[in-house]
């Protein structure tokens, strides 16, 4: 029963801890039908090859049988059928077992990790096992156990009755020509059976990988506590990162009002916004903001700069723009070199009137 607390998806970080740990949504069905699918090409494409060496076995396990050979003899016989056997049995599992490993890493790619073999008190305990058995899981894979039996030997039902006048001719067949027809008949019933039911099967692994990775999805889902959590294993403490964020905000905000008394000029709204500029014609293209803020630190501003002398423009359209559009070190854009030009030169005939009043 999934937690009812668990409303939010994975993050990320909670994805890559379950792949570490091998928890992944694939369907076993799927590897496996596309293995018996691989097996079934294989014997296609080496039919006469396997054709060839089953009639050997038939003759030979016959010749056994029928106790014409001595004990040396039978022995032998024994010998050279359990290497023909091996000559089909060989290649058959290379391809199962190749196909199969392709069809997981298709599902969910390459992963190296040893906590699925780790011992798990959990998968002793008969109380998870009841739960496990009870579970929507278990109650999934049961249901298509036996849906998958009933298939099967529905297949194989619905095959061995198309082909029971083959089946019943057996009986009657020459004997000298019985392994062949026998081989014949078996082998073409049988790649019948394998192939219906691989392919009834495929269907059936598409929609059991559909369920596992949705039953996935709802088994890594999180609370919000444990959202909270890996944020502090992730980024570290809230409480922490505020702290940072407002020391940083103080040593910018110093670093700022240091460079006031270096200004040409700041422009006001005229209480609520201030912005200290510079200019200087010999280094620099263009002016830049050196400094700005509202309410409190406007306020602050025009204090540091009427303590050190730097001209204070009321201007509150110019000010507006310039605090919404410009950063602080930030050069001002082109659309505002007029009117900073006319501020600086406002402010130059200000500074000239001044030290002609002061010379005088």
């Amino acid at each position: 029963m999934a937690d009812p607390e668990k409303i939010y998806p994975a993050t990320p970080h909670k994805r890559n801890e379950t792949r570490e740990k091998g928890q992944v949504a694939k369907s076993n069905e799927l590897a496996t039908t596309l293995a018996l699918i691989a097996v079934l090409a294989f014997f296609f494409v080496a039919g006469y090859n396997t054709y060839y060496y089953l009639i050997n076995i038939m003759y030979g396990a016959f010749s056994a049988i029928s106790g014409q050979l001595n004990a040396g003899k039978t022995i032998l016989i024994f010998l050279s059928l359990m290497g023909v056997a091996f000559k089909i049995i060989a290649p058959v599992l290379i391809v199962a077992v190749l196909v199969g490993i392709l069809g997981n890493i298709f599902q969910i790619g390459l992963i190296f990790s040893a906590q699925p073999l780790m011992p798990q008190l959990s998968r002793i305990n008969p109380i998870s096992g009841f739960q496990r058995i009870l579970s929507m899981r278990g109650l999934f894979e049961a249901v298509k156990s036996i849906f998958k039996i009933v298939l099967i030997g529905y297949i194989v039902y619905v095959t061995i009755m198309s082909n029971l006048v083959d089946v019943y001719a057996l009986v009657d067949a020459d004997k000298s020509n019985i392994a062949a027809l026998f081989v014949s008949t078996v082998g073409r019933i049988g790649f019948q059976v394998f192939l219906r039911a691989a392919l009834a099967l495929l269907f059936l692994s598409i929609f059991d990988l559909l369920y596992q990775r949705w039953q996935h999805e709802q088994d890594i889902r999180m609370t919000r506590e444990e959202i909270r959590e890996e944020m502090k294993r992730t980024e570290g403490d809230p409480e922490i990162r505020r702290r940072i964020r407002r020391v940083q905000r103080d040593l910018s905000q110093a670093r700022m009002m240091k460079a006031i008394p270096e200004a040409d000029a700041v422009i006001t709204n005229p209480v609520h916004l201030a912005v200290a500029i510079k200019y200087d014609y010999d280094v620099m293209e263009s002016p830049y903001v050196v400094a700005k803020g509202e309410r409190k630190i406007a306020r602050q501003i025009r204090e540091i700069a009427e303590e050190h002398g730097v001209p204070i423009v009321e201007n509150p359209p110019l000010a507006q723009a310039l605090y919404k559009n410009v950063e602080v070190g930030e050069a001002v854009p082109m659309e505002f070199y007029q009117a900073i030009a006319e501020v600086l030169a406002y402010v130059h005939e200000l500074t000239n009137r001044y030290r002609g009043l002061s010379v005088a």
